[in-house]
C-alpha cells in the first residue's frame, strides 16, 4: 500500500521510496515520511467497495417504474381495441346497428321461440349446436277435388283450377273426352283401343302414372304447365302434346319402377319449349318435336330404327339447343327442315 506521494509528479510512492530523500521518477527532494507534517503527501484512505454499492431498493426502482409504464400502455391499447371492436356508441350507451333479434319473427302465441346459438370457436364439429329439426312435409294430405264434375256420356265437364282429378285405367275402346280446367290431372293406364281427348282441358300439370299400350289414343294440353311420362310406352299408341310454354319429360326409372322407356311402333308428336328423354327410345318409333323459341331438347339413347325429329316453331326463331346422346343401331335424330 503507498504511504506518501511525490509533491511535484504525484506519483505515489512506497515508505521505503520515501524514506531515500528523493523521487525515483522525477528526482524531487522528499521529507522523512516521520517528519512530514502537514506537508506530507499521504494517500487519502482506501474506499471500501461494499460499502459504495446502492441499496437494492435503488437498484429495483427502475424496474418498477418500467413495469409500471408498460402496464399503463397496455390497459390503453386494450381499451382502444374494445371500442374499435364493440362499437362506440353501445360504449357509451348509444344504438348502433340492429341485433339480430330485430330481424327474427315473434314467435306465434303459445309456441316457445328457438334462439340459434352461436358455436364455440375451434369446437369440434359434435359440439357445435344442431340446428332445430325442419317439419316433415305430409304425405297423408289429400288432393283438393275439383268442385264440380259434369259427365255427360264420354264428355267429363271438370271445374276446379285448383284441384286434381285422378282419371282411372282405361281399357277396350273406352272414350273419355275432358272439357274445363284443373290443376293436376292424372293418367292410369291407356290400354287396347282406349281414346282418351284431354286437348280441351286446360291443366297446369299432366302425370301419365300408368303404362300406354296397344292402340290407345290420347291428347292433354297445358300452355305454361308440364306434362311427365312415368310409365312405359309400347305397342302402337298414338300420342299429342301441346305445352307451347311448358316442358315434356319421359322419366328415367327409379327405386325399382320402370320408367318410360319409348318402344314398338309408337308415333308421339309434341309442341313445347322443353324436351326431355330420360329413358331410351327404341323400336319403330317415331317422335316429332316441335320447340318453341328458346327450346331446348336433350335424348340420353336412341336404338333400333326409331326416328326423333325436331324443328322450330317459328323460322324466326334462333336455334335451340340440342343435348345428344347415344346412337345405337339404325336409330336418327334430324332437324326437320
Amino acid at each position: 500500500m503507498p504511504a506518501a506521494m511525490c509533491p511535484k509528479c504525484r506519483f505515489p510512492l512506497s515508505r521505503q521510496e520515501s524514506r531515500s530523500g528523493k523521487c525515483p521518477f522525477c528526482g524531487t527532494a522528499l521529507e522523512s515520511p516521520d517528519a512530514a507534517g502537514p506537508r506530507s503527501a499521504a494517500l487519502p484512505p482506501p474506499v471500501d467497495e461494499r460499502a459504495a454499492r446502492l441499496p437494492a431498493s435503488q437498484l429495483i426502482r427502475p424496474f418498477v417504474r418500467g413495469g409500471f409504464i408498460l402496464f399503463v400502455l397496455a390497459a390503453g391499447g386494450g381499451g382502444i381495441y374494445y371500442l374499435v371492436s364493440n362499437g362506440v356508441t353501445r360504449f357509451l350507451g348509444g344504438t348502433d346497428a340492429p341485433t339480430q333479434a330485430a330481424f327474427e319473427e315473434p314467435a306465434p302465441p303459445g309456441e316457445t321461440p328457438v334462439v340459434a346459438q352461436r358455436p364455440s370457436k375451434g369446437a369440434p364439429p359434435s359440439a357445435q349446436p344442431a340446428p332445430p329439426p325442419a317439419a316433415e312435409a305430409k304425405s297423408d294430405v289429400p288432393p283438393v277435388l275439383p268442385r264440380e264434375i259434369v259427365v255427360t256420356g264420354t264428355v267429363r265437364r271438370i271445374d276446379g283450377p285448383q284441384g286434381e282429378y285422378s282419371l282411372e285405367p282405361l281399357n277396350g275402346g273406352t272414350q273419355v273426352r275432358l272439357r274445363g280446367k284443373v290443376k293436376r290431372l292424372r293418367i292410369g293406364s291407356l290400354n287396347g283401343e282406349s281414346v282418351l281427348e284431354a286437348e280441351t282441358l286446360e291443366a297446369q300439370e299432366v302425370i301419365f302414372t300408368g303404362a300406354i299400350n296397344g292402340n290407345a289414343r290420347a291428347r292433354v294440353y297445358t300452355p305454361n304447365g308440364s306434362v311427365e311420362f312415368r310409365a312405359p310406352i309400347n305397342g302402337q299408341p298414338r300420342l299429342g302434346v301441346v305445352a307451347p310454354n311448358g316442358k315434356v319429360t319421359f322419366a328415367k326409372s327409379a327405386g325399382g319402377k320402370a320408367g318410360a322407356d319409348i318402344d314398338g311402333e309408337a308415333k308421339i308428336t309434341i309442341r313445347a319449349k322443353e324436351v326431355d328423354f330420360q329413358c331410351p327410345i327404341n323400336g319403330e318409333t317415331s317422335v316429332s318435336v316441335v320447340l318453341s323459341s328458346g327450346g331446348k331438347m336433350r335424348f340420353t339413347e336412341m336404338g333400333g330404327r326409331s326416328l326423333l325429329l325436331y324443328r322450330k316453331a317459328d323460322a324466326g326463331d334462333p336455334d335451340p339447343v340440342i343435348g345428344w346422346g347415344i346412337v345405337r343401331d339404325n336409330a336418327r335424330c334430324k332437324e326437320n327442315k
